[in-house]
């Protein structure tokens, strides 16, 4: 994936093809955990466990040394699991004009943890754990609330880009499990599509050199023949996220973006 800045915008290219998406100011971490920290549920606040508090960015090969992640090329294991219908519907899908990062709506939650530039702030507040993804910046479709103050998801919970997601500790491991998704996103860069019955489970644990391990399932028993897992691993690389501006020289910006637009033009004109 290939990650190109500009003034007020990102074009991102995965697998050919170029995304364009709004990028927004980022918001102090400080004004953010005061924000969230007055959002949070009174209710009675669950026991005491590591602060995970910090900016994390997924760890590159080389990093990695003899960490071995799950499911490397995603969307092959992806499009293996996929039912005939959700096969048929990636086929079919335009994946520049039908990219809903393109238009203004979220990407959805599944791309967010395994894009090769991905980071995130984790933040922590009595009732909930935060995980706010980059390089989307700080918007509420980036957002992933973790509630640790309940032990169900509500009932007639209507769907959602990113589900309703509730937490508990197993020892070191923070499980979290969402369900309540729309199907408008896609699983993946390579379109795959899935339906509202999706369940996905992740488990979350520190590692002893300092790597954040993420593992995580996916279940949706009407668009897979049955359940995929992958994972991935982060470094701490700070407790606060950096300003991230798009591009100081608007110049430079409209000249790179005039020439990315030339392929989007072109596959505006293939019908699938």
């Amino acid at each position: 994936m290939r990650v190109a800045r500009g003034h007020g915008t990102v074009v991102k290219q995965h697998m050919g093809q170029i995304h364009l998406q709004v990028c927004r100011t980022f918001i102090g971490p400080v004004m953010l955990t005061a924000i969230l920290a007055a959002q949070a549920n009174s209710q009675t606040a669950p026991p005491a466990h590591p602060d995970w508090t910090g900016f994390y960015h997924v760890a590159s090969a080389k990093e990695l040394g003899d960490l071995k992640p799950i499911s490397p090329n995603l969307d092959a294991v992806i499009i293996a699991h996929l039912q005939p219908w959700a096969r048929a519907k990636m086929e079919a899908t335009d994946g520049v004009a039908d990219d809903t990062g393109s238009i203004c709506q979220p990407d959805g939650p599944f791309r967010y943890p395994t894009a090769q530039a991905t980071t995130f702030l984790w933040l922590s507040t009595p009732a909930k754990e935060f995980l706010v993804f980059g390089p989307q910046q700080i918007v509420t479709a980036g957002i992933q609330r973790i509630y640790m103050n309940r032990t169900r998801h509500p009932s007639n919970l209507p769907p959602t880009w990113n589900g309703d997601s509730i937490g508990h500790w197993e020892g070191d491991t923070l499980v979290v499990d969402t369900i309540g998704f729309n199907d408008k996103s896609w699983l993946q860069p390579g379109m795959e599509p899935h339906s509202e019955e999706t369940h996905m489970i992740q488990r979350f644990r520190r590692l002893p050199n300092g790597f954040m391990e993420i593992q995580t399932t996916i279940e949706d028993r009407l668009a897979l023949t049955s359940a995929y897992v992958y994972s991935r691993y982060y470094k701490q690389v700070g407790k606060n996220a950096p300003e991230d501006i798009c591009s100081d020289d608007l110049q430079i910006w409209k000249d790179w973006r005039n020439k990315a637009l030339d392929p989007l033009i072109e596959r505006s004109h293939v019908v699938r």
